[in-house]
């Protein structure tokens, strides 16, 4: 790998964490098409994001001082959903081209973008009857993609559970979904070792661009913020969809 290439790399990965840390959504959104487009196979580009998504996990897991049981409990059916989804998935991934990964990705995008431009919401309630496939669905589209928790954290977002409650047990969530795509290229041979270095040498720029976003809250306007990186991912989505037909 070249510099350049490094260091266009690190650059997205910089960026992407800051909008997280400022908005706190769409890190993976915004890291997996520009790599992908500039840099990096698609199947390099989730192998890639998903390793740093898990080592962000261990950190959050690290932090946390408390764990909920009855939460881990409410959550089990959506765990083990992701853990299935996540390995057989795997299967797909030779016959998962180009050409799909581009389509699938550019409909999440436009998806995301259009419930953070809009603010859509609403009340799910009784949300843990539909664990199952919401499970299924995240499992499968962070295999495929590297990025499958958007489609639940919008789902647990609109629910009724109470958020503070289940904080702990959500990142817990997230360590197993990256843990599980992370087996599931090993086992399918999807897992160049390269990789794990490259995604250990980004990994303290990853925190840097975290921590200064998360300094920036409150001095950027929130919904300006997500406004204009709703554009953004709306803008890449299309250009993904109108690229390929």
């Amino acid at each position: 790998m070249t510099i350049p290439v490094f260091l266009g790399i690190a650059a997205i990965m910089m960026i992407a964490a800051f909008v997280k840390g400022v908005s706190g959504f769409g890190s993976s959104l915004i890291a997996i098409p520009l790599i992908a487009a500039f840099f990096l196979l698609p199947q390099e580009t989730r192998v890639l994001v998903v390793t740093i998504n898990l080592c962000l996990n261990v950190f959050m897991l690290v932090q946390a001082r408390s764990f909920n049981k009855e939460a881990f409990k409410t959550f089990l059916p959506l765990i083990v959903s992701v853990i299935l989804a996540s390995l057989i998935s795997g299967v797909f991934l030779d016959r998962f081209e180009e050409r799909m990964f581009t389509v699938v990705l550019s409909v999440l995008l436009i998806f995301t973008a259009l419930n953070k431009l809009f603010k859509l919401s609403w009340v799910i309630r009784h949300a843990s009857r539909y664990f199952v496939p919401v499970g299924l669905l995240g499992g499968a589209l962070n295999t495929l993609l590297g990025a499958g928790s958007v489609p639940v954290l919008i789902y647990l977002g609109n629910s009724d559970l109470k958020k503070d409650d289940f904080r702990v047990t959500i990142v817990l969530f997230l360590f197993i979904l990256n843990s599980s795509s992370l087996l599931s290229f090993v086992l399918n041979e999807q897992y160049p070792l390269p990789l794990v270095w490259l995604s250990l040498s980004l990994l303290p720029m990853v925190l840097v661009g975290n921590a200064l976003g998360m300094k920036m809250q409150g001095r950027i306007n929130d919904r300006s913020f997500d406004v204009l990186i709703s554009v953004f991912l709306l803008v890449m989505g299309f250009n993904g969809l109108f690229g390929i037909f």
